[in-house]
């Protein structure tokens, strides 16, 4: 029915014999009837246009594709629009996209279209430079289009190599969002010209905002600054003057490295050559913030194995220093991945609701919802991460509002005890400033994905443990395997030995009242599920997440999400968070309302639409066997419904079973073709 009341509606809005308002009358029956199919979007769309409202069409594009990011049809009108808006570098843009997205929507027909409206767009826009004031024209050359030929590297934003692959990004500019200067992060110069690639696989990037200048003219308050600068070349003299103490001359030896200097407040520094300026850091602090906010992301630590006493026979040291703090027992992923579920940590949206899913096309945390890395910043913290993990990467929007941005792929430099060594660092460094800092441990990975383990815990294995079988097809289609738990179990062990470096360090230099801490993962494993369990069972679903700042403290079973994560540690740290718009709720315990039900979902390419609803008394499973799309869209088919006790058990209760039902399907309803 759907299907042919959409065909009408198209056939009608490009027949020149029917009026504008019986068009527009024809489009608003449609969504009448169908309120949640996206694809009216593309209709009102191609109406505004016929009627050369071009602004409006224009507003509606952007509301489709926050939405959905995927819409081919909707990029592509976009694109067209403005260029009769004469926006030719969003026009740009939106052809660049159309041209990229085509190959996974199998419309290959389009490629040769927009990479001619592309040139041809291009011709416009050096027509229209010629035509502009001389410091608008300037602004353009030297930032707009720099920006977007920076931006098109990754199909702005689609595609992201920068940070896994084998590409030269050191010394370069990163756009996105806002210009920032990458350069290395502790790599002495004789390394780094020993390098073809400078990437951030080989190589440590550090990532922040900077001024491009040989002068810097520092405040005169507070009296001490931290002044981070990487030079262009080596050898660069800095001369540091301030008006009541002696000049001092410093010689900057390494080059695209960060050095940081302590200056004191109206100081001035000149170079001898081009710098990079880091934005300088005052040295004060508010003592009506925390001292330091710490997030321990450990990447794939299940909660189950951490249940009934094994939580101190398999990590001791992490056990321990929880004990003061809230272990929450009841906590659940909101998908089944790293991409999907750290980008609902970070910003309490569902993954139908940011629609960062698809292990192939990028994308990036929507604009208008404010990341956990921005709540801080804003309230005055200096924020950094420090990341390993391929799916904690800049592009994701994990660099709004994040004021130094470490990042280096794990399986080459960002194992556990160097992460640690980092951070203890950074903590150590500004420990005279209020401090977020974000870390990121994905050693637990290194089992499922079949790589080297430690030498340590190698020898403490069981030749039978080491049985070779046959693996899935990624990380997540992994079945039952004893051999990998064994594995898994002597890596979290191992994690736990630094970890219990880092706690230490932490119980001598704060008292529990100057600090928030918390540990928490994002999944669990495929491999510890049972032989006829649930692809979304707990084993995969419930994950580690525990807290301690002085003041909540034992262990709580309260259903909670992962995407509750960044409304609980605004509450700590008494930051207001704005729950409009996003899933993410504040549990009861910490004094908000809580939720009656946590939804962990499935959404991938090319696979089933699985949902899991998880209450104090059940678990409820949904799965839609039709293989969604590339943009994240499924036909709803005869789907299959599993309700159970808290404890696995097949219960009858049709109320809770409809109820179940209905929550997930509201939830997927623009997801839906028919």
């Amino acid at each position: 029915m759907e299907k042919i009341a959409k065909q009408l509606v198209w056939n009608v809005l490009f027949e020149k014999a029917v009026s504008y308002d019986e068009k527009e009358q024809y489009i608003s029956n449609y969504r009448n009837e169908f309120p949640e199919d996206v694809d009216v979007y593309a209709m009102e769309i191609e109406l505004l246009v016929q009627g050369n409202k071009l602004e409006d069409a224009y507003n509606i594009a952007k509301v489709a594709l926050r939405r959905n990011p995927y819409l081919i049809i909707v990029h592509f009108n976009l694109a067209k629009i403005c260029e009769m808006q004469s926006k030719y570098l969003e026009a740009y843009r939106h052809y660049s996209i159309t041209k990229f997205l085509a190959g996974y929507a199998e419309e290959k027909d389009i490629v040769p279209i927009c990479e001619k409206s592309m040139q041809t767009v291009l011709k416009h826009l050096e027509k229209s430079i010629e035509l502009l004031p001389e410091k608008e024209r300037k602004l353009l050359i030297e930032e707009a289009i720099p920006n977007m030929l920076g931006c098109e590297a990754n199909q702005f934003g689609y595609k992201e190599l920068r940070f896994c692959s084998f590409q030269n990004i050191i010394g370069d500019y990163y756009f996105e969002y806002e210009k920032k200067y990458i350069g290395v992060y502790q790599v002495p110069n004789y390394i780094i010209n020993a390098l073809n690639n400078k990437t951030a696989i080989e190589l440590k990037t550090e990532i922040r905002t900077v001024l491009e200048d040989t002068h810097l003219q520092l405040p005169k308050e507070p009296e001490e600054w931290i002044v981070p600068i990487a030079v262009e070349k080596v050898n660069t003299l800095h001369l540091i003057h301030h008006e009541q103490h002696e000049d001092v001359k410093c010689l900057q030896r390494q080059a695209k490295n960060f050095y940081y200097y302590r200056v004191c407040g109206g100081s001035s520094i000149v170079s001898s050559d081009k710098c990079y300026y880091g934005e300088p850091i005052p040295i004060r602090k508010d003592k009506e913030k925390k001292k330091l906010i710490l997030s321990i992301f450990v990447d794939g630590l299940a909660q189950v194995l951490l249940n009934n006493g094994r939580f101190v026979e398999l990590m001791p040291n992490t056990a321990r220093y929880f004990e003061k703090g809230l272990i929450c027992t009841q906590a659940y992923s909101s998908g089944e991945w790293t991409y999907p579920s750290i980008a609902g940590a970070m910003s309490g949206l569902s993954t139908v609701q940011h629609m960062m899913f698809h292990n192939e096309i990028d994308w990036k945390l929507p604009d208008d919802v404010k990341t956990l890395m921005e709540y801080f910043h804003q309230e005055g913290y200096h924020t950094s991460i420090f990341s390993g993990d391929r799916r904690i990467i800049p592009s994701y929007g994990y660099i709004r509002g994040c004021d130094r941005f470490i990042y280096q792929l794990q399986h080459v430099g960002f194992s556990a005890e160097k992460m640690i060594g980092n951070v203890i660092d950074e903590i150590d460094a500004l420990k005279e400033v209020n401090q977020f800092v974000w870390m990121t441990i994905g050693d637990l990975h290194d089992v499922v994905d079949e790589l080297i383990l430690p030498t340590s815990v190698a020898t403490s294995l069981n030749v039978k443990d080491r049985d070779v079988k046959q693996g899935g097809t990624t990380s997540v289609k992994q079945s039952y395997d004893s051999s990998k738990q064994h594995q898994y179990e002597k890596m979290m062990t191992y994690i736990d030995r630094y970890l219990g470096m880092l706690f230490q360090f932490l119980e001598d230099t704060y008292e529990d009242d100057e600090i928030i801490i918390s540990l928490f993962s994002d999944h669990g494993q495929g491999y510890l599920i049972p032989d006829g369990g649930q692809f979304l069972g707990p084993e995969r679903s419930n994950i580690a997440y525990m807290f301690r700042d002085g003041q909540h403290i034992g262990q709580t079973n309260e259903i909670m999400s992962l995407l509750d994560y960044t409304a609980i540690m605004c509450k700590l740290a008494g930051i207001n968070y704005n729950e409009n718009n996003v899933s993410g709720r504040l549990p009861k315990i910490f004094g908000g309302q809580g939720r009656k039900w946590t939804l962990t979902e499935s959404l991938h390419p090319n696979d089933y639409y699985r949902a899991a609803l998880v209450n104090e008394n059940y678990r409820f499973y949904f799965c839609n066997p039709n293989e969604a799309r590339y943009d994240g869209r499924f036909k709803l088919v005869e789907y299959v419904t599993y309700l159970t006790d808290k404890d696995g058990k097949s219960v009858n209760a049709p109320d809770v079973q409809k109820e179940c039902t209905n929550i997930v399907l509201e939830h997927i309803a623009y997801l839906c073709l028919n």
